[in-house]
C-alpha cells in the first residue's frame, strides 16, 4: 500500500492522460482528494488477494503486474492501477511491484468512489 504524500497541483493533473479532459473544476476536485507519493524500486504496491484500498496513477517510472506468479503487464506513466478492485469492492486480482522508483498520484477507496460519482470520467 502507498502512504499519503504531498498535495497534487491541478495543473499537473491536467498533464496526466486520465485527467487531461477534465474541466478546471473537476481537476480542483480531484486535487483535493489525491496525494502525490514516491515509491522505491522493489516495493510491492498492491498484492494479489488483498483488499483494494487505493487507486494509483503512475506519473513517472515503471511497474510490473503479476498474477499467480506470471508477469502479465508492464506499466508506465499514465497507467492506472487498482480502480477495478476499488470500484467493485473486490480483492486485488494481481500484484503490482515498482521496477524503478515511481512517482504516483494516489486516491484512496472511499474518496475515489466519491469522486467517481461526481466526475464521470473516473468511473471504472
Amino acid at each position: 500500500m502507498v502512504e499519503g504524500g504531498l498535495d497534487v497541483d491541478p495543473s499537473e493533473l491536467s498533464q496526466i492522460p486520465l485527467f487531461a479532459g477534465l474541466s478546471r473544476r473537476d481537476l480542483e476536485l480531484v486535487s483535493r482528494h489525491a496525494d502525490e507519493a514516491t515509491v522505491r524500486a522493489g516495493t510491492v504496491i498492491m498484492r494479489e488477494g488483498e483488499r483494494a484500498m487505493e487507486v494509483l496513477v503512475i506519473v513517472e517510472g515503471t511497474a510490473q503486474v503479476t498474477s499467480e506468479g506470471n508477469v502479465i503487464a508492464e506499466l508506465g506513466p499514465g497507467d492506472v492501477v487498482g480502480e477495478i478492485g476499488v470500484a467493485a469492492r473486490q480483492p486485488r486480482n494481481a500484484t503490482v511491484e515498482a521496477v524503478t522508483d515511481l512517482r504516483v498520484v494516489a486516491m484512496f477507496g472511499p474518496e475515489y468512489q466519491e469522486l467517481a460519482e461526481d466526475v464521470t470520467e473516473l468511473r471504472a
